[in-house]
């Protein structure tokens, strides 16, 4: 008699307190370790203390309804610990009650192949509840999470599977008569059970890696969309570069024919003549085309944002040594060389007059490219949680979309860092 107390208080005190463990298992706490520690303690004290009378007198099927009662109890008044709202914690604790039921029915029928069952019942049983928590801390629980998000989707088949379960529980006068004599349908409703939660988190999966798969696709092509208007206007700009370059060399082929001209006035001494064409050719002036690297496209890109930059009295200091083959698209380089100056230009106009320093590009060509631009900024300058620059202003971003499309498409190596007033950018090729 009083083993018997003791294996049943055992066996209970097992059930109470891994139900509690999966509970938590299958939700996010408001709480620590130590306040879980604390509360699984607590339900054990209640909940044993509550079974007690059951466990003395050894009524087992009046136990067994009073069990599920308790742990819907439990559920509820758990439900303030909880981050879930109330339909997820109801969901979550009808999925707890269903692999509990499961589990008694398992272990107890699992124990009758041992010599000592009631003894190998309770092993079994937290066994089967330890089993339970690996697998949905390993493999189950995001999948789960997904579940239970999406509960009206499958609150029927849950709600369903409970009331097959904890009907055997309730209409039944001898719990353990009942367990043996529908051992088979318990079994297959056990595995009906399983199945539909298998089949549950398998199409899931499968749905959001499809999801997935659709959001990177779509991703993918809005970075191709983007890269190619970026490199249509990039095309544009660098014809009317171009066409800048061509006059000037018309300008270049004029300026000897002047010379010649000039020359001539001089010859013969017609030095007022001369004089006032001096002074024509005087009024217009043209900036010396400068070479800051071999490769066309970003060598006319920074040529024009250059000349910008002075324009707007801000000084450039530039180091490039790119080819004029590289293994990127020369317009898609010269793309994300305009955006990182037109962004530097901006950054630096907001800077009061005195505090306007120079901008710095270098690019160098070892194996891979390593671009680099720094420039002051704003102090309220910040970057956003993907690691780019967050600006409130309606429009601003476009350019930095861009740079980060362009890294995304080569596996390039993309780095912002703001440190002391100074705006810096790595782009690793």
């Amino acid at each position: 008699m009083i083993q018997d107390l003791i294996n049943n208080i055992l066996r209970g005190s097992v059930t109470s307190v891994m139900y509690v463990l999966l509970l938590f298992t299958l939700t996010k706490s408001k709480f620590g370790r130590k306040t879980t520690i604390l509360i699984t303690a607590f339900v054990f004290t209640i909940n044993i203390a509550s079974t007690f009378w059951f466990y003395v007198y050894g009524d087992l099927t009046s136990l067994s309804r009073f069990t599920i009662v308790m742990f819907i109890v439990v559920g509820i008044a758990m439900k303030p610990l909880t981050k879930q709202s109330l339909m997820q914690w109801s969901f979550t604790f009808l999925t707890s009650i269903n692999i509990a039921m499961m589990v008694i029915i398992l272990s107890f029928h699992l124990g009758k192949l041992f010599p000592d069952p009631q003894s190998a019942n309770t092993i079994l049983r937290l066994l089967l509840y330890l089993l339970v928590i690996f697998l949905f801390q390993r493999y189950l629980l995001s999948l789960y999470r997904s579940v239970v998000n999406n509960w009206p989707m499958f609150s029927a088949l849950i709600l369903c599977i409970f009331l097959n379960l904890s009907y055997y529980f309730y209409v039944t006068s001898d719990i353990q008569n009942t367990l043996l004599s529908s051992r088979w349908p318990l079994l297959l409703l056990i595995l009906l059970s399983i199945s539909a939660y298998g089949t549950v988190f398998y199409s899931l999966k499968r749905f959001t890696a499809m999801h997935a798969l659709e959001t990177e696709n779509l991703r993918n092509q809005h970075e191709r969309i983007l890269l190619s208007q970026a490199v249509s206007t990039m095309t544009e700009r660098l014809q009317l570069m171009e066409k800048v370059a061509y006059e000037h060399s018309l300008v270049s082929h004029d300026r000897r024919h002047f010379n010649s001209m000039l020359l001539g006035l001089l010859e013969q001494g017609e030095t007022e003549e001369a004089m006032a064409c001096l002074r024509t050719q005087n009024e217009s002036k043209t900036s010396p085309s400068k070479v800051y690297c071999e490769n066309k496209a970003v060598n006319a890109t920074v040529s024009y944002y250059v000349d910008l930059a002075e324009q707007k009295g801000i000084q450039t200091n530039t180091n490039l040594t790119i080819a004029a083959q590289i293994p990127v698209d020369s317009l898609e380089l010269a793309m994300v060389v305009a955006n990182l100056l037109e962004n530097a230009i901006h950054g630096v106009l907001l800077l009061p007059e005195d505090q306007r320093n120079a901008i710095n590009l270098t690019c160098h060509q070892v194996g891979r490219l390593l671009l680099e631009i720094t420039n002051p900024c704003v102090k309220t300058a910040t970057l956003g949680p993907d690691g780019l620059p967050f600006s409130p202003d309606e429009g601003h971003g476009v350019g930095t979309k861009s740079i980060a499309a362009f890294a995304a498409k080569h596996d390039a190596e993309l780095l912002y860092h703001i440190q002391d007033g100074l705006f810096r950018v790595r782009l690793l090729i």
